[in-house]
């Protein structure tokens, strides 16, 4: 049976309240708003046990980290983290409020109110028609007017097409010419104009 483990908001709310990690407090707890450092790794004075501690612990959390076992990989731990804030549906970003530079870089987010049933129910077919949505795009290429309606960018085609034709297909255009050579000379005329650009009739 697989090992359960705590979510991540839960997991969250215990090391804010557990005033452990420094830098990791609450700005405003009615309002559930908090930061967390977020000091950049090539800044002078970076300190892994220091700067580095609340992500360590999420990996660690998660099983992605076990000391001794693996080197330490904090930029790693870092994007780890926040995909898994960035996932989250009832946490946001406060971006007016966070500082991304300098020795006192923080991020500050806001616990929302955990959503209704419905409300995920709602949020998840959302997201996989947008997904779908995304994908269709994706597969059709971009959208610029230098595409064409049905998905397919204009490009430069090879002059000789001669690879495209079918065997036989020249045998049997002779064949024809030659039982019709009225109609072959307007027949070479045609396939000439076609292939420089000027529009048959």
């Amino acid at each position: 049976m697989p090992i359960t483990r705590m979510r991540m908001r839960p997991w969250l709310e215990m090391q804010i309240n557990s005033n452990q990690i420094p830098g990791l407090i609450w700005i405003n707890k009615e309002e559930m708003i908090f930061q967390i450092p977020w000091k950049h790794a090539a800044k002078h004075g970076w300190d892994i046990n220091k700067d580095a501690c609340l992500f360590r612990s999420w990996a660690i959390h998660t099983g992605r980290y076990k000391a001794g076992e693996k080197e330490p990989d904090p930029k790693t731990w870092k994007a780890n983290f926040r995909c898994a804030m960035n996932s989250l549906p009832d946490i946001e970003e406060v971006k007016d409020q966070s500082r991304n530079k300098g020795s006192s870089a923080v991020r500050v987010y806001r616990m929302l109110p955990p959503l209704t049933k419905n409300q995920r129910k709602e949020r998840k077919s959302k997201s996989s028609r947008d997904a779908k949505s995304k994908a269709k795009r994706k597969s059709c290429g971009d959208s610029s007017p230098d595409t064409f309606s049905d998905g397919l960018s204009s490009s430069t085609l090879p002059d000789d097409h001669s690879s495209y034709t079918a065997p036989g297909y020249m045998q049997d255009l002779e064949v024809e010419r030659a039982l019709t050579p009225a109609l072959g000379a307007v027949g070479v005329a045609a396939n000439k104009r076609g292939r420089e650009g000027v529009p048959t009739q």
